[in-house]
Formats: C-alpha cells, structure tokens, sequence
C-alpha cells in the first residue's frame, strides 16, 4: 500500500520526519524569543497564530520545506496551496484545549482535496495535550455546534456530540520534536490539556488544490501557491520571501487578520450595520486588543 493509499484508508499517516532534532530546537527558541517579548502587543499575541506563515520568516519556509512538499504530492498531486497555517501552543500546566471537530464541516472545500500537516516543534505526547484522532472517521460528516469556552483554542470552538464509543476508540499522535502528522481535512481531531511542566508546540498547515473554494462569508480567501500552476485562481495569491520582504508580508498578515476579526463579528452581531460601525473603530490594533484581552485570548 502506497502512501497515499494508506492516508485515504486511515485519514492520518503517522509519524513522518521532517526537520532534524536541531532544526525544530532552533525555531523553538526563535518562537519563545517572540512570545516573552517586553513590547508584544495583545493583537501580536492572538493574530500570530493564524495564517502564521506571513508572520514569521521560519514558517514561511516551512510551507516550502522538500520534505513537505513530497509527501503532500503524493497525497494532492502536484499542484496544491498553502490556504492557512496556524500554531498551536500550549504553555506548561496549561488548560487549553482543542474541541473534537472536523474542518472540513466549516471550509466549505471540496472533500478528498485538502490536509493538514501536523509538525511537532516540541515533543508531544499524551501528557502534554498530543494531537488525538478518531480513525477511519474521514468518511463520515458529524453533527457540530459552537462550544465557547474560554480555553478552547478553536476562534468558535466548533465541536461534535461524540459518544462514548468515540472516546475510547482516539488515537493519541505521539511526535518527537522534527516529525509530523498528515490527516485527512474531515477526519476528527482535537487535543486536551498539557498536564506537564513543559509547553507543547504544533505548527499545523493547511494544503489543498487550486480547484477548491472555501465559504467566503466565514474565511479569508488568499493563499499560497506552493507547488505546480493554479489555473482556476480561486483565491487570492499571497507573496513569499522570495518576492516580498518580511514587513510587507507582515502588513499583508495585518489586514487579513482584521477582515477575519470582521467576519467572526458578523456572526455576533445580529445586525449589519452595527457590525460595520464597530469594525470602523476595531481596525485599530489597540481597539482589537482589548477586546482579545476581555475575551481571554491573550492567556498563552
């Protein structure tokens, strides 16, 4: 059984290498630097973590790196973009958690055509909030509803009635620090809490075809194109450090992740016009970071 065999068998293949031991150690200590920062400010601390591959230099070339280039065409075929990437981190002794829930149910893509790649940063395990999975549960759509704690890392904390059958039947991602995690876009997944006295880091990367079209009412629509041609120019093309130094793409970063603030608004607030009114005065950073603050999502 090949590899792409096996991912659309199981909906997950794991462990894969991908960085060395040193390499992950090395953006692990650029990363810390970042969050202990004197000057960081509170939309820094939340937007950072999505579409992070136009915030740092590291994860921008990450979404190029060989390896994962490789076994991603092997899974998608040569022509695929990097749509999202985000991180997440769970400091030690932390309560934050990831709600079960399948992507695919919010995307609006196209089934069979998009993955996540899981790179561990740091080592994860069952004691510090791993990745878990339910096999083999690709080939069926669950019911979600929004789940809204405080310390579920999920924007709407998106989640699924999950029987106690499911439950036992998880599959903890055991990673050393280097490897990674391929899963299905409609697989279920989600991770608890880091029990340990050490943070746990997952940098996770969302590839698809250019074929594919997300729900534009719920998502921002620029990506990456990564590899081959894009012929159908579905979304709109984000620059690399090859064509673009790092504080355009940072500026670039900035105005996505206020037109995403945007469209979460939209889903509060009931009325049209008083979302738009607020999104006048929420473009600033400061407005923005209050409102994280409040919100509780500038706990790290």
């Amino acid at each position: 059984m090949n590899l792409k065999e096996k991912f659309f068998k199981n909906g997950f293949i794991s462990p894969l290498n991908i960085l060395s031991e040193r390499e992950a150690k090395n953006i692990n200590h650029e990363y810390h630097r970042f969050l202990f920062r004197s000057n960081l400010k509170s939309t820094d601390i939340v937007e950072h973590k999505s579409k992070t591959h136009l915030f740092f230099p590291w994860a921008n070339k990450l979404i190029f790196n060989d390896r994962i280039q490789d076994y991603v065409s092997k899974i998608l075929g040569k022509n695929f973009l990097c749509w999202n990437s985000l991180i997440f981190y769970k400091k030690a002794n932390s309560n934050s958690f990831v709600s079960m829930h399948q992507d695919q149910n919010y995307w609006g893509i196209k089934k069979d055509k998009s993955l996540t790649v899981g790179l561990a940063i740091s080592e994860s395990n069952e004691k510090n909030g791993c990745l878990k999975i339910l096999p083999n549960s690709h080939r069926k759509n669950f019911k979600h509803h929004d789940f809204e704690k405080k310390n579920n890392m999920l924007a709407r904390g998106q989640t699924i009635q999950f029987t106690k059958k499911n439950k036992d039947n998880l599959l903890d991602i055991n990673l050393k620090a280097g490897q990674s995690c391929i899963f299905h876009g409609n697989i279920v997944h989600g991770s608890y809490e880091n029990k340990s006295n050490k943070p746990r880091f997952i940098f996770a990367m969302r590839f698809l075809t250019p074929d594919n079209q997300v729900n534009k009412k719920l998502y921002y629509n620029n990506a990456t194109l990564v590899s081959g041609v894009d012929e159908y120019n579905n979304f709109i093309k984000e620059p690399t450090l090859l064509n673009c130094n790092q504080k355009k793409m940072q500026k670039l970063h900035r105005l996505i992740m206020i037109q995403q603030f945007s469209k979460y608004l939209k889903l509060k607030v009931k009325f049209n016009f008083l979302s738009k009114i607020l999104m006048f005065y929420l473009k600033k950073d400061f407005l923005r970071g209050i409102v994280y603050k409040v919100s509780g999502k500038t706990n790290l």
